[in-house]
């Protein structure tokens, strides 16, 4: 009777077990959780954060308030983006506004804040991760500069301190070679220079290959990217899907591209389906190309 009783307890105790085991988790949707790039990097604009790990881009040019930089980083290395971090006007002006006269002493104040935050250890640790730093942009731009215009002598002394500062970050101009060349001393203290096209500027692939030649001249890599809000000139609205295919196409192939980083992001032209299915070609693309960084030559 007592054994009888024993095996029926040991039955049920058997039997509860499954029950008492966690619930099995549910799937985790796919992401790209990686610090390796493979390729170079590709992207737009100003890619949402949110979107860094879902993916599909592999790099972005982005605005940063030194205090955010140092997470957007980590997250753009756990995400497998890299980053070209962009010096905010805002903090470059007399007025301590988006327009404003550029003065060199808030651009060396503002390199001193993100030097705070990105000390040399850590640069190191995300050199793969940062691909560099712009140093201003719209150079020539009187109304973006409250009536003024942005000189070489300027950026030239202003990189001479961020090479100080942040050592081992790769620092560029958005703009292309032509500019930088007027100042022989400003190449030297640069790594990387732009190439953004729209159908203005004539037949792409020369449009790209003048730029390399040039970039080649002076030592320089080149960013090279389409601006797909303003394809036909400033003004003009988005790529359509085939121009958009044929002159990133052009842009991302070249050799002479370290990134193939275009102006800019737009959730209502991301949510076209024949965007998104000319971006997978584009992108593939770019996972094709062997993978390099924006760093001059011996850096």
């Amino acid at each position: 009777m007592l054994r009888s009783i024993s095996l029926l307890l040991l039955a049920l105790l058997l039997g509860a077990a499954p029950s008492a085991r966690p619930p099995a988790r549910p799937p985790v949707p796919h992401s790209r959780q990686s610090t390796a790039v493979q390729g170079i990097a590709a992207g737009v604009s100003v890619w949402p954060a949110d979107r860094y790990c879902s993916g599909p881009m592999t790099g972005t040019m982005q605005p940063l308030d030194p205090r955010a930089v140092l997470p957007r980083i980590q997250l753009a290395a756990q995400c497998g983006v890299r980053l070209v971090l962009v010096t905010p006007r805002k903090f470059l002006t007399s007025t301590g506004r988006v327009k404003g006269v550029f003065l060199l002493d808030r651009a060396k104040s503002l390199t001193d804040d993100y030097a705070a935050q990105l000390p040399p250890d850590t640069l190191r640790k995300y050199r793969e991760t940062l691909l560099g730093m712009n140093l201003a942009d719209d150079y020539n731009c009187r109304k973006c500069w409250g009536g003024e215009t942005i000189s070489q002598s300027d950026i030239e002394a202003w990189a001479a301190y961020a090479r100080t500062r942040l050592p081992g970050l790769p620092l560029g101009v958005r703009i292309e070679p032509k500019w930088v060349a007027e100042d022989p001393r400003l190449a030297p203290l640069l790594d990387y220079v732009w190439a953004q096209y729209h159908t203005k500027k004539g037949d792409q692939r020369q449009y790209y290959d003048g730029v390399a030649r040039d970039a080649r001249r002076l030592g320089l890599k080149v960013v090279m990217g389409v601006s797909v809000q303003n394809c036909y000139g400033v003004g003009s609205g988005p790529c359509r899907p085939d121009d958009l295919l044929e002159f990133g196409t052009a842009a991302v192939t070249n050799p002479a591209s370290c990134a193939f980083l275009n102006w800019k992001y737009d959730a209502e032209t991301w949510d076209d389906p024949q965007i998104q299915a000319t971006w997978a070609k584009l992108l593939a693309l770019a996972r094709s190309r062997p993978t390099v960084d924006c760093r001059r030559a011996g850096t």
